[in-house]
């Protein structure tokens, strides 16, 4: 009876070897040139009750040393903010926040492609994701991962990558969350090592209620 766990072991051991992670690495090398990203965004989220995803817009600010910051809906309804050490989640209707530790396992989903992921090459990548397989199609690299990060893993028990090999782009992101639904961030325009505003990672909280 324990030749059966074993036998699968060795057969998820030659699956991941089999991962072709060139395209994730010519993609994570560019990430050295890049200081800064802003990007549109559509947002979908799938849930088994729906026939069709919930789609949102959104746009996304990234600065290299860990300050990134996420505003969902047109007009934003919902703020993340984030200087690498803290996060702030803000509920712009409900006006309220909650400040929390960049490392909390909550914290760690709208932070995914932090600097600790994108900046260490493929071996910093892959101490934060396990590559399980990978596929091309239509010309997009696409990369089934899962988070190292036990706690993580319980939230988000699998990542996808759709990367576009010829740019060395991300095109999109797909989260899988505990509860089997699915929210897909397609990234519609990037725009790289342009100027952004001081004020683009700070939040006038006045009159909000902050825990």
């Amino acid at each position: 009876m324990r030749l059966l766990p074993i036998i699968v072991a060795l057969a998820c051991t030659v699956l991941h070897a089999e991962v072709d992670t060139g395209p994730i690495e010519a993609w994570l090398a560019r990430q050295a040139g890049i200081k800064t990203l802003q990007a549109d965004f559509i947002q979908e989220r799938k849930l088994a009750a729906l026939k069709k995803p919930v789609s949102t817009p959104g746009t996304m600010t990234m600065v290299k040393g860990g300050s990134m910051r996420w505003d969902l809906g047109q007009p934003t309804k919902t703020t993340a903010i984030s200087d690498g050490t803290t996060i702030q989640l803000i509920d712009l209707e409900k006006k309220r926040a909650r400040s929390m530790d960049a490392d909390s396992s909550r914290a760690r989903a709208f932070t995914l492609l932090g600097d600790s992921a994108l900046n260490g090459g493929i071996e910093g990548f892959k101490k934060v994701f396990e590559l399980i397989e990978a596929k091309e199609t239509s010309g997009i690299y696409q990369v089934t991962a899962r988070p190292r990060d036990r706690s993580l893993r319980k939230q988000i028990p699998w990542v996808f990558f759709d990367i576009d090999p010829k740019r060395k782009e991300l095109r999109a992101l797909e989260v899988q969350l505990e509860d089997k639904s699915r929210i897909r961030t397609i990234f519609t325009k990037t725009r790289f090592n342009q100027a952004v505003p001081k004020d683009r990672f700070t939040f006038d909280l006045s009159g909000y209620q902050v825990r």
